[in-house]
């Protein structure tokens, strides 16, 4: 199931296509909008149904838009609830499934 509502309180869920095909889940509450400079955002894993998996860690993230040299500048900042949690989701593959969406993202907008 896949849901894009964004608007404060709004509901976005996902799902991550790993390399094998694997598809993980996920869910964003949406927090707050800034049409075209900015999105916050609660961030957490889901089950196959899309509902929160519940003893899973949930991270806040910012995102915001910039010009730069004629460009754009986006910047994601993520906090999370704990160094715990931060740790558990560094070691679950993180921080590599992050920088391989954005690393498409030039692509993507190239292509639209």
């Amino acid at each position: 199931m896949q849901e894009h509502e964004l608007a404060p309180g709004g509901a976005v869920r996902y799902f991550m296509t790993a390399s094998d095909g694997q598809r993980f889940p996920g869910w964003w509450r949406v927090t707050s909008v800034d049409p075209p400079t900015s999105l916050a955002f609660n961030d957490g894993f889901a089950g196959p149904d899309g509902t929160p998996v519940e003893d899973m860690p949930v991270t806040t993230v910012l995102v915001r838009l910039v010009e730069h040299v004629g460009g754009t500048r986006m910047t994601v900042r993520c906090t999370f609830g704990s160094r715990d949690e931060m740790d558990r989701l560094i070691e679950m593959g993180t921080v590599e499934g992050l920088t391989q969406a954005v690393g498409q993202m030039d692509a993507l907008l190239a292509s639209a």
